[in-house]
């Protein structure tokens, strides 16, 4: 259970740094009208949250693999 509030937590956050970006990029991309502005931002914030994501995972496969490792040598 303890999980589960961790990741909410994390989404919520997501979502405030969301809110943040969309803003900030709408203001230097101020030649475009909103809705592009909205589309190009939330682009660039899903390749970022794509490129922690894929960080993450690869983190926790390689640290899986070493403690698998470390259990084989045992």
């Amino acid at each position: 259970m303890r999980n589960i509030w961790k990741y909410v937590l994390i989404g919520l956050g997501t979502i405030v740094l969301e809110w943040i970006f969309l803003a900030l990029v709408f203001e230097v991309f101020n030649g475009l009208d909103q809705t592009s502005g909205v589309v190009i931002g939330t682009g660039f914030f899903l390749a970022f949250e794509m490129v922690i994501c894929t960080g993450a995972i690869i983190s926790k496969i390689e640290n899986a693999k070493k403690e698998s490792d470390d259990d084989s040598s045992k």
